[in-house]
């Protein structure tokens, strides 16, 4: 009975008490286990943070954007892809910051708080423009929940290169999982220095790169 009450309470939508207020980059370190990506985000702009009976249990970081986004063409044509780098750069810190990051403590996951904490972002961003490059875009659909618009990307260089060597010899990306022939070796090499990936199971990393491409959500201040 005592389970059957826990799983009850966890799978509860987010409860009235709980507050989502502004937080800081130190907000981001009791729950930073529970992401999959290692490391902290980009130069951090703004933090909010989901404190429920006085214990943070979810945080959302938005962040400098990178100057070099093969999407930006895509969600915005023409504007930070000028021939003018610098000016393209001055005008993208003034447009556009990032979601780097959106943790929720896994109690609470399942339960609608993180498109609660995006959509709180939205309402009042840090700029006009908001992007989020998720990896594992299977895995994070409370972006398009949450009002985000969704940019499906084209393979990258380096992943189209693998994938022509793969198909010169008849493979596909699962058969990177089980001892890939030597014959691909060189080019798994090549997409790792691409990639600036040392160590670590590269072909692993190239599967999960070919088999869940990144997309790309993004919004405007205004937008429905």
């Amino acid at each position: 009975m005592a389970h059957a009450s826990l799983v009850r309470r966890f799978s509860s939508p987010v409860p009235d008490t709980m507050t989502i207020e502004p937080g800081s980059p130190a907000d981001l370190v009791p729950l930073a286990r529970f992401h999959y990506a290692a490391g902290r985000p980009g130069p951090i702009a703004h933090v909010l943070r989901a404190v429920d009976d006085g214990e943070i249990v979810g945080v959302l970081v938005a962040s400098m954007p990178t100057l070099n986004g093969r999407w930006r063409s895509i969600a915005w044509p023409g504007e930070y892809d000028t021939h003018d780098k610098r000016a393209n750069a001055l005008r993208l810190n003034h447009d556009v910051r990032v979601i780097s990051r959106v943790i929720v403590d896994p109690r609470y996951r399942g339960r609608g708080l993180a498109v609660r904490l995006v959509r709180t972002y939205l309402h009042n961003p840090c700029t006009a423009r908001t992007e989020a490059l998720a990896a594992m875009a299977h895995a994070c659909p409370f972006f398009e929940r949450a009002g985000m618009r969704r940019i499906d990307l084209p393979p990258s260089k380096a992943d189209a290169r693998l994938l022509r060597a793969m198909a010169r010899h008849d493979l596909e990306p699962a058969d990177l999982l089980h001892h890939p022939p030597e014959s691909i070796a060189p080019s798994l090499r090549a997409w790792a220095s691409a990639r600036k990936l040392r160590g670590g199971d590269i072909p692993g990393r190239a599967f999960a790169a070919l088999t869940h491409p990144p997309v790309v959500f993004v919004h405007d201040r205004g937008a429905s």
